[in-house]
């Protein structure tokens, strides 16, 4: 009898434990997919220098349109979007395509000659600042220290040289140009972690503004190789000579895409971003090869009949960051009506060495879905197989790569962030509840020690089963599995409840919940919520900011995080008193007059309707 217990609890343990998703649908998935697949194709990737619209961009999506062709996709495509810098999707004014052929930064000696090479586009492209202007000077270098305030240029003359600063190139550009500076040299340091400016060998992404009145260069050099200019400086002239090749030319917003066909028009969309510099391999071209290998797997086990053909269509897209998706979801707004939910990736590949943690992020606050719950179930899952695995070297699906680690997943159940393409899903004038996937932090992201030598093929196996469980499971669902997905949410309810209670939320918390059992009804109607918006989109992107581009008020008082929840609680019926209520829920004490003031703004520049605001430009 007690032995019998013990069976009946060892094999309670290995069994299934996903109510929308069968023990034989788990086995079929987790004993294909392959990370080591995955990494492969990650290496490919991480040899181009992916900007928007450039040839690496280009070279990157024929990549992944071969393989996409190869694994059976007779519909794998490539959906172009004309960028020229007029067009707008949306929020979005389109980007023009910039190109490099050629850029170097040498120190000169004092005969004039080039004796010392700082920076070459050929050996390392992250080296020249996006959206850099062909130029070809010899000039000498002055440190202006951050380069970004008024004050790092008191008593100092840029005129005709090359500055060396240690922001971004962009806000160093707002000061400089005017001033008459030549060009640009920046050390800016990578993202604020606890790892931050130990390594000075990184060199950082660099960007400059694409639509700025007056284009320049700049060259991304190291730490160490700007202390040891700055250690010259100190004994007299510098003299640099860099020559640029480069251009913004019209373009295309090209995004690779291919389907699993459901028996329905409703979709599934599996996302990535394709763009980013060379090498950016964990960001993002392990998300990119992850959903390769998701839709590789997918579809070779629906051919195989392993896995029953899906009720709604799987969609697979791989488009430049946040401004292509907005492209895409814009310019086809059939698709955007189409689409159920999303799931996304971006960075799930770190190894070790790059300090990542992973995370299964939840969706903004003022949208609930199961849909959260239910990634967060397979997440779940997945933690504790792995950890199995770890512990005794056995487990049903270890999800081990033969060339990974064999660590535990640990994935980490995470609130709302923004910063990648999940938040253009998720705004309300589309109303798609999406999946974000993601590391945080990485120590190497935006530098030139993003290789794939720090991505570990497990993960990405892991990150690929992820997406394909929850996406296949989003897409298989009927009616009848209701009540199982509303027992599904019951425990992360209770979970969230007990959080609001010591936080003092609950009516707000009492509201979400409604709402969240009230989206599996939605859901299986085919029903989004959306606000009536003017213009859908979100209000900022790379390289461009509709918000700001629109309005010249005063200066916004609502801290950036919480402007996105204000504009998707707004719904044309709630009041400015009772989206604070909420934004204060969600956040922290939000001041009223805060919400009104960026509301108004938004009226203002056209963004919602509001009674009484006038237009800002």
């Amino acid at each position: 009898m007690r032995l019998a217990a013990v069976l009946v609890l060892a094999l309670g343990a290995n069994a299934q434990t996903l109510p929308f998703l069968s023990d034989k649908e788990i086995a079929a998935m987790a004993s294909e997919v392959s990370g080591e697949t995955a990494k492969r194709n990650l290496e490919g990737l991480a040899r181009q220098h992916r900007m928007r619209g450039s040839r690496g961009f280009v070279q990157a999506s024929d990549l992944v349109l071969a393989e996409l062709k190869r694994y059976g996709f007779a519909d794998a495509r490539v959906e172009s979007f004309p960028t020229d810098g007029k067009i707008f999707y949306g929020t979005q004014r389109s980007r023009p395509a910039w190109n490099a052929d050629f850029a170097e930064l040498w120190e000169l000696d004092a005969n004039g000659a080039h004796a010392t090479r700082l920076a070459s586009w050929e050996a390392s492209p992250i080296s020249l600042a996006q959206d850099s202007a062909s130029a070809d000077v010899t000039a000498e270098l002055i440190d202006v220290g951050a380069g970004s305030a008024e004050s790092d240029y008191a008593n100092r003359d840029v005129r005709g040289k090359i500055v060396l600063a240690s922001a971004q190139p962009g806000p160093v550009a707002e000061q400089a140009l005017r001033r008459g500076a030549a060009g640009i040299v920046s050390y800016a340091q990578n993202q604020r972690t606890a790892w931050y400016g130990e390594n000075d060998n990184l060199v950082r992404w660099g960007h400059l503004e694409t639509f700025a009145s007056e284009k320049t260069f700049a060259f991304m050099v190291s730490l160490k190789t700007a202390r040891a200019l700055q250690q010259r400086l100190a004994s007299g002239p510098v003299r640099l000579h860099a020559k640029v090749v480069a251009s913004l030319e019209n373009g295309d917003y090209n995004i690779v895409t291919a389907t699993i066909p459901g028996s329905t028009q409703e979709e599934i969309v599996f996302s990535c971003h394709l763009d980013h510099p060379r090498p950016g391999a964990n960001d993002n071209a392990s998300g990119c090869a992850s959903i390769l290998e998701a839709a590789r797997m997918l579809s070779k086990l629906i051919a195989e009949k392993r896995l029953a053909p899906p009720r709604r269509t799987m969609r697979f897209v791989w488009p430049p960051e946040i401004e292509g998706t907005l492209a895409l979801l814009n310019g086809r707004p059939q698709l955007a009506k189409n689409i159920r939910a999303a799931v996304h990736l971006d960075m799930v590949g770190g190894g070790p060495e790059t300090k990542a943690i992973f995370h299964v992020t939840r969706g903004p606050a003022s949208q609930p879905s199961f849909v959260y719950d239910l990634a967060d179930s397979v997440a779940l899952f997945v933690n504790a197989q792995t950890e199995a695995f770890a512990k005794t070297g056995s487990a049903r699906f270890p999800l081990v790569a033969g060339d990974g680690s064999k660590d535990p997943l640990r994935a980490e159940l995470a609130p709302f962030a923004q910063g990648s393409d999940h938040q253009v899903y998720s705004d309300s004038s589309f109303g798609i509840p999406a999946i974000y996937m993601n590391d945080w932090p990485d120590r190497y992201i935006h530098t030139n020690l993003d290789v794939p030598a720090n991505i570990d093929s497990t993960k990405l196996g892991r990150a690929a089963f992820l997406a394909a469980a929850s996406g296949y499971a989003l897409a298989t669902l009927t009616p009848d599995d209701a009540p199982a997905l509303q027992k599904m949410m019951e425990p992360f309810a209770l979970e969230r409840r007990a959080q609001a209670m010591r936080r003092g939320t609950l009516p707000f918390s009492d509201w979400y919940e409604r709402e969240m059992r009230a989206s599996v009804d939605r859901f299986f109607r085919g029903e989004h919520v959306t606000a009536p918006r003017k213009v859908k989109g979100t209000m900022s992107a790379f390289g461009y900011d509709y918000f700001d581009d629109h309005y010249t008020g005063p200066a916004i008082r609502l801290k950036p995080e919480h402007r996105y929840e204000a504009l998707n609680l707004w719904d044309g019926k709630r009041s400015d008193a009772e989206i604070r209520a909420m934004l204060s829920a969600i956040y922290e004490d939000v001041p009223l007059g805060d919400v009104t003031q960026y509301l108004d703004a938004l009226g203002a520049i056209g963004v919602i309707p509001r009674a009484g605001t006038v237009p800002s430009k």
